[in-house]
């Protein structure tokens, strides 16, 4: 076996308000690396990652086979899927966040759970079939001279049996209660990547996410109620604590006084926060996958709480079969 690991775009200027599309490789794909290069012009907050306004830099990423989206979701919902899907980690470049420095981070597009996994990952496509679509946003703030290197890792042994689809739902729920989210049907959905724009902060036990169930067909299956902290709070089940995006705090003798704290932290707080993991496949093994395959009603239940009538997401990621396509 072998993998081949290529750059597709090499320092590309990126320009805000632009959509930009590139031809992706032929052999067998098991995923795409973004990285996006900076200077930054604006200091980050004290206690803030220095990271936090790159992530939105990409409006969408898309790939798309013959037109049809196998994986779309923005750029912080890429971030945190790559983290509790994939399990991965960006070691982003210069985190101090100070102004004028160079700075770079990267994105992960997966097509795969197990990152070159020749079971798992996009099989064999005709020249212009499969397509990376990046849309920037409308301006960048806070940094400038913004580059785009595009490097893919291809599989040219690999016959793979299934791939992972990995789509966005959303929602701005009027009001308060409960709301349903149609699930896709007919792949195994692996697990599920929540976002809800609203969380428990200060005095206000408010969450967009209150609480999950899942029915199908009208009956509850594996979660039968589960509430926004505890969900969240399991997301270490699946994958450890989110890094250097986990806040903590430094201590640091100084002479002739008690040892002081340096760099306070913000408690609890990164880049996870808003986000819920919901796992079926456990073992990754397909004994908990969640069937969808000839059910009529495979549905998300969401009760928003009073206060949390916000914007959320919901992205399942199912596993496809590679000899069905899309």
């Amino acid at each position: 076996m072998e993998f081949i690991h290529s750059v597709l775009a090499q320092d590309e200027t990126a320009a805000g308000g632009t959509v930009v599309s590139y031809d992706l490789p032929v052999n067998p794909l098991s995923h795409i690396l973004i990285t996006l290069k900076f200077i930054r012009t604006t200091a980050a907050e004290a206690n803030v990652p220095a990271f936090s306004r790159v992530l939105n830099l990409m409006d969408k990423i898309e790939v798309l086979y013959k037109g049809s989206a196998i994986f779309s979701m923005s750029g912080p919902d890429a971030v945190a899927a790559g983290l509790l899907v994939a399990g991965f980690e960006s070691w982003g470049l210069n985190y101090s966040g100070i102004t004028v420095e160079e700075g770079s981070f990267t994105f992960l597009v997966p097509m795969t759970r197990f990152l070159y996994s020749e079971r798992e990952c996009f099989p064999r496509s005709t020249r212009g079939e499969l397509i990376l679509q990046v849309t920037y946003e409308t301006a960048f703030t806070g940094m400038t001279d913004v580059q785009a290197q595009i490097e893919t890792v291809e599989l040219p042994d690999a016959a793979p049996e299934q791939y992972l689809r990995m789509t966005t739902l959303s929602l701005t729920p009027a009001v308060a209660g409960e709301h349903d989210i149609e699930l896709p049907i007919g792949n195994p959905i692996s697990e599920l990547v929540l976002f809800g724009t609203t969380i428990p902060v200060g005095a206000a036990d408010a969450a967009t996410l209150g609480f999950l169930q899942i029915l199908v067909d009208n009956h509850r299956r594996f979660y039968s109620h589960t509430n926004f902290e505890t969900v969240h709070n399991m997301a270490g089940r699946m994958r450890a604590a989110p890094g250097y995006w986990g806040y903590h705090t430094h201590w640091a003798p100084i002479a002739g006084a008690a040892d002081a704290i340096i760099d306070s932290v913000i408690a609890g707080n990164h880049l996870l926060k808003q986000y819920v993991h919901v796992p079926f496949d456990i073992f990754r093994d397909g004994r908990y996958a969640l069937q969808t395959a000839g059910k009529s009603d495979v549905v998300l239940r969401i009760g928003v709480d009073v206060g949390g009538e916000t914007a959320l997401r919901v992205i399942p990621c199912e596993i496809a079969s590679a000899a069905r396509g899309i």
